[in-house]
């Protein structure tokens, strides 16, 4: 996969250099920033979730027991 930079606007991409390709299936990713849509959720409603959920989750990590689990995984039994 490779990334190329281009601009959008009123349906057509423009591609800052020339593609590795001639032909080909594209994903385009828009960035955050170029994103001018706003939440379905109000502010007071995002606060309130933050509210009930804040310290529910147990925020000490084990990295030696989460590396095992994820080899063992992947691996199969990992001393």
């Amino acid at each position: 996969m490779q990334a190329i930079p281009g601009f959008y606007e009123n349906g057509t991409v423009t591609l800052d250099r020339q593609a590795p390709v001639h032909k080909g299936n594209i994903i385009i990713l828009f960035p955050e920033a170029d994103i001018r849509t706003k939440s379905k959720m109000s502010d007071e409603e995002a606060i309130g979730l933050f509210h009930k959920f804040t310290g529910s989750i147990n925020r000490t990590i084990d990295f030696e027991k989460e590396r095992a689990e994820y080899l063992n995984e992947k691996y199969g039994f990992v001393d």
